[in-house]
């Protein structure tokens, strides 16, 4: 099947504006004051609101809820609209009661985008660890929640799903990383100071927020999908096509939005905060974990992930697909059953 018309919404929303996107009346956005979060950096981020929409049943022992946060530039509404969450879907809500997380700089959560206080490029350095920190402190004290059957979560959602793993480690029966990372890569590393810098450079020459966004669209190209789906899917006469249709929607990108998301992702390291003579990140994690990759994600490495589900003799699902990073969403009908039997078990 030619999954190119099939999931290029989805591939945009994933990677630009048109993840500012909401439209479900059934699940309304809902937000969350926490007050000044105090971030890794040693900075606070001033007057922090969570935006979070809650999918399903809640079983009378609450045993049933599972926390998925947003990808990267993406929102709640967008995981509910593209068929993650719902009846029968990845996070089945005839079984499961979903709490669906938007990620801080997401345009929705506390970004640079909306803060009053510390807007553009005042807003503070962030990393994964701070996504988690804000979700927990919701999930805690504002929705009465102490304990989930499952974290999930897809490309930035998988890399928090990690970070949640070892921050939080008796939070959670299961945990089910897709296509993220615990650790950032050299390459990955490369990829995304690539968009960041050109972020800076355009910002700095005076390009609006739609030009940086166009640009954008091209580069995330190059790694989203491989070079054979590129091959056998898109002749080149229909290139120009292509990429003017991933740039739809564009002007809704807010760029220091986006570029406060790659910091995050950049800084990306389960590991950096082992301290010898102490349980380390490893050690620490007591769900059962199953880790979900692409072997041709150019955009996110699934070796890091590959790595430590060996250490830690957990479940791993390799998914073979052309489709790179959204591998996993080509190939939903082989994902999303493992998904739900790891999760019934």
């Amino acid at each position: 099947m030619n999954s190119s018309s099939i999931f290029r919404p989805f591939i945009t929303c994933l990677l630009l504006a048109l993840c500012y996107t909401t439209s479900n009346a059934d699940n309304e956005q809902q937000f969350a004051s926490i007050g000044d979060l105090p971030l890794e950096s040693g900075e606070i981020l001033q007057d922090t609101r969570i935006g979070y929409r809650v999918l399903g049943t809640l079983d009378a022992d609450k045993s049933n809820i599972i926390v998925f946060p947003t990808w990267f530039s993406g929102t709640s509404g967008n995981l509910i609209d593209f068929g993650l969450i719902g009846p029968g879907k990845l996070a089945d809500t005839d079984q499961y009661y979903v709490v669906v997380m938007d990620s801080l700089a997401n345009g929705i959560s506390t970004s640079p985008s909306n803060s009053e206080k510390q807007p553009g490029a005042a807003f503070p350095t962030l990393s994964v660890e701070d996504m988690v920190k804000s979700h927990y402190i919701l999930l805690t004290q504002h929705l009465g929640i102490d304990h989930v059957r499952a974290v999930m979560g897809i490309s930035m959602g998988g890399m928090q799903t990690f970070q949640w793993m070892g921050q939080y480690p008796d939070f959670m029966d299961k945990a089910v990383p897709i296509d993220g990372s615990p650790r950032m890569t050299s390459y990955d590393v490369l990829q995304w100071q690539t968009h960041l810098q050109a972020i800076e450079t355009l910002q700095a020459a005076g390009a609006s927020n739609r030009q940086i966004a166009d640009l954008l669209a091209s580069l995330s190209m190059l790694t989203l999908w491989t070079p054979d789906y590129f091959v056998e899917n898109v002749p080149r006469e229909k290139l120009d096509a292509m990429l003017a249709e991933s740039q739809q929607g564009n002007e809704r990108l807010d760029a220091f939005d986006y570029a406060a998301q790659l910091r995050a992702m950049i800084g990306q390291d389960v590991y950096a905060q082992d301290v010898e003579g102490q349980p380390g990140y490893v050690e620490s994690i007591k769900a059962e974990v199953l880790v979900v990759g692409v072997a041709s994600d150019h955009m996110v490495n699934p070796v890091p992930g590959k790595r430590l589900a060996a250490t830690l003799n957990a479940r791993r699902l390799e998914v073979q697909s052309n489709c790179g990073h959204i591998g996993s969403s080509c190939e939903g009908f082989t994902v999303v059953p493992v998904v739900h039997a790891f999760l019934a078990e």
